[in-house]
């Protein structure tokens, strides 16, 4: 008999899940689910204002992709019992706001196995909901994996969950916007950390092209996006 393939079973249960808890709370659209690449390694890159980022990201694109996304978290999440819960979600530790080697490993083996990765770039949540600067290291894992990038927006999160806030502000809308897979570049010779830096800041304004124009603050949407 062949093998079934698709979204095993308790990663589709988990996804419903978020989804079934964020329709609960929050006034949710998502756009930008269709054709959406199911095999072969994938970046997925976010903005980041909230604590709901990750399940609106996992709820709605693990059961578009077909495959369950490894999230980078920050380690101060996996203290205690929960961190090996947060493990069978698909999540790894990594530390907040600043670069880890271990994690850029453990993307770069996710990838080479032609998995998908789920990043915020920012590397922690934005405190005024505007698109941040992003940690190096995006356009360094893709161009080496060879991975598209999947960019996302997502748009009033920080208003449902936002950084100082404890308790969801219910009924809040959000909305999430996925683009199209793109390919980050770094042309031979020059300085390879302004180029690098450049890829950055192309996969910057492509998400930001997914947001609401108040998360954007100066940055210019990337043209086309």
């Amino acid at each position: 008999m062949a093998r079934r393939r698709g979204l095993p079973l308790y990663p589709r249960f988990i996804a419903w899940l978020c989804r079934a808890g964020a329709h609960a709370i929050a006034r949710v659209q998502v756009e930008g689910l269709e054709d959406l690449p199911t095999s072969g390694p994938l970046i997925i890159a976010s903005n980041h204002t909230s604590n709901t980022d990750p399940p609106f990201i996992g709820g709605w694109l693990a059961p578009a992709l077909q495959r369950r996304p490894t999230f980078l978290a920050k380690e101060a999440l996996f203290v205690g019992p929960i961190g090996p819960f947060l493990r069978t979600l698909g999540a790894e530790p990594v530390k907040a706001g600043g670069s880890d080697m271990a994690a850029y490993r453990t993307a770069k083996a996710v990838l080479d196995g032609g998995g998908v990765v789920a990043i915020m770039p920012e590397g922690t949540r934005s405190p005024d909901g505007v698109l941040g600067k992003p940690m190096p290291g995006v356009t360094l894992l893709a161009t080496r994996t060879g991975a598209p990038v999947l960019p996302v927006g997502i748009s009033g999160a920080d208003k449902l969950l936002g950084r100082n806030q404890k308790f969801p502000r219910l009924g809040a809308r959000v909305i999430m916007r996925v683009g199209r897979p793109f390919h980050l570049s770094v042309p031979s010779g020059g300085d390879r950390r302004a180029a690098l830096a450049a890829g950055d800041e192309e996969m910057m304004r492509r998400i930001a092209a997914l947001l609401e124009p108040r998360h954007r603050g100066d940055r210019e949407p990337w043209p086309d996006a």
